[in-house]
C-alpha cells in the first residue's frame, strides 16, 4: 500500500463508496440516523473485499480460530473475503453464515457452510449499531457446539455493540468507527 496504511485506504473506500449523509435512514436496530454506511458497496468492491479480507486474515493469523461466520446476508461478503484471503496462509479458515431461523425445507439448518462442532469461531459483521443481530449468531453457534472467540465488525456505529459484547465477556474489535469515517 506504499505510503497509505491499509486502515486509511479502507476509510477512503468507505467515504468514497458507502457513506451516505443528510438523509433519514432506518437501521437494522430500528434506530434512525442521518448518516448511513452502505458497506456492501465496499465489501463487494474488488479492492474493498481484498483489503478487508487481507486485514482480517492477518489479524486472525496467530489466533486459535478455526472458522469465521456471521449473519446472512450482510456478513457473507466479509466472511467470503476472509476465507479467501486466509487460503494462501499457513492456517486457512473455514466460513459459514447464520440464518435468522432454521430453514423449513431441505437440510433445515440455521447455520450453513463450514462450521463444525468444537470450532473456535470469530463472528463478523459489516456494520454494527447495537450488536443485536450478531448476538443471534452467537446463540446459534453456541447451540451447535461452537466456541465464540470474539466478534469483529468492519464499522462500529458506536451505539452499544461494543458494550453488549463486553458485558457478555465476548472480545470485540472494530476495524473502523463511524467517528473515524466522518472525521475525514
Amino acid at each position: 500500500m506504499s505510503n497509505v496504511s491499509a486502515k486509511e485506504r479502507l476509510l477512503t473506500l468507505i467515504r468514497e463508496h458507502a457513506l451516505l449523509s443528510g438523509g433519514d435512514f432506518e437501521l437494522a436496530s430500528g434506530e434512525r440516523a442521518s448518516v448511513y454506511i452502505d458497506l456492501r458497496r465496499v465489501t463487494m468492491h474488488p479492492e474493498g473485499a481484498t483489503l478487508i479480507g487481507t486485514m482480517l486474515a492477518q489479524h486472525l493469523a496467530d489466533s486459535d480460530v478455526t472458522a469465521v461466520g456471521g449473519m446472512a446476508t450482510a456478513a457473507i461478503p466479509v466472511v467470503t473475503a476472509v476465507v479467501m484471503a486466509s487460503a494462501s496462509g499457513d492456517k486457512p479458515l473455514r466460513g459459514f453464515y447464520v440464518r435468522d431461523k432454521a430453514k423449513t425445507r431441505g437440510t433445515q439448518r440455521q447455520i450453513e457452510g463450514q462450521m463444525q462442532k468444537g470450532d473456535r469461531v470469530i463472528l463478523l459483521e459489516d456494520t454494527m449499531t447495537t450488536g443485536g443481530s450478531t448476538m443471534t449468531a452467537v446463540e446459534a453457534v453456541r447451540a451447535e457446539g461452537g466456541d465464540v472467540a470474539g466478534v469483529i465488525t468492519v464499522v462500529d456505529r458506536l451505539k452499544g455493540g461494543r458494550e453488549l459484547y463486553e458485558n457478555a465477556s465476548i472480545p470485540f474489535h472494530a476495524m473502523v468507527t463511524l467517528d473515524e469515517i466522518t472525521a475525514g
